[in-house]
């Protein structure tokens, strides 16, 4: 059993939240990291910034901007993980990037050092299930035991989730709604039965992600799901608050254990 799909059982839903690396800098990130976990996050996504983050809403399309008025290079958001991976051996560390940073550093050395910096997992939103690419990185991270994480979404047909299940390991990554990621005030009426069927065909554990923010969101949903997602939420804390990072990092803290002590089989 992989490291991320230990972390889920019957009895409770997981907390992921996620971090654009980078924002504002990359040595606040790690006390950001550091921040949640403390709150109580068990698998942690690392956003890699990107010029055209086709999925991601207004509020991470932002963090990236301010992530890449830094030096970018892939060595430096290795070493950051690295060091977030040392405080926290035992937490799961996710990517989720695009597919042009890690097609140009090349597929063989990104997921070898990635390993080695604590990735246990990647999820990689505009790279489809049905391409030599897929296959290729597939077999890449397998070998090293890193899990490839698929995104499903209430448009993708069961057919195609057939088909991806074949390339999908650690978790299923469920869009609960159409659309970019924001936080949202209302959930989908058949959410609860679309991650159902999404856990019958894959036979992996399913987390739910875009539009949660609220406790209550995340309590409703946990009652079915086994991981809860949460980006633009936590990205909105750094955007109001990075440039005191005290201040951050309490608010951060405070906000994973709202978020955590909701969720079903867990408790504040």
């Amino acid at each position: 059993m992989s490291a991320i799909k230990s972390v889920f059982s019957d009895s409770k839903s997981a907390f992921i939240p996620y971090i654009s690396l980078g924002d504002p800098n990359y040595d606040l990130c790690v006390d950001w990291a550091d921040a949640l976990i403390r709150g109580g996050a068990d698998i942690l996504e690392l956003g890699i910034p990107f010029s055209d983050p086709v999925a991601d809403g207004p509020v991470i399309q932002k963090a990236f901007k301010r992530a890449l008025a830094n030096p970018f290079s892939m060595d430096t958001i290795l070493e950051t993980t690295e060091k977030i991976h040392s405080l926290h051996p035992h937490i799961p560390l996710v990517y989720l990037t695009y597919f042009n940073p890690i097609f140009h550093y090349g597929f063989e050395k990104f997921a070898e050092k990635a390993k080695i910096a604590g990735i246990q997992g990647m999820i990689i939103p505009d790279l489809p299930y049905d391409t030599p690419e897929t296959d290729e990185l597939f077999k890449s991270l397998k070998r090293r035991g890193v899990d490839l994480i698929h995104l499903v979404t209430p448009a993708t047909p069961l057919n195609r989730m057939k088909g991806i299940r074949d390339f999908a390991s650690g978790f299923i990554y469920y869009v609960t709604s159409y659309g970019v990621t924001g936080e949202r005030k209302s959930i989908s009426a058949d959410l609860e039965d679309r991650i159902k069927i999404t856990k019958e065909v894959f036979s992996l554990p399913v987390s739910a992600g875009f539009g949660i923010s609220a406790p209550d969101q995340a309590k409703e949903i946990s009652q079915y799901a086994d991981g809860i997602i949460i980006g633009s939420a936590v990205q909105r804390i750094i955007e109001e608050n990075g440039s005191n990072p005290s201040l951050c990092r309490k608010k951060l803290e405070e906000y994973a254990q709202s978020i955590s002590g909701s969720l079903r089989g867990k408790n504040l």
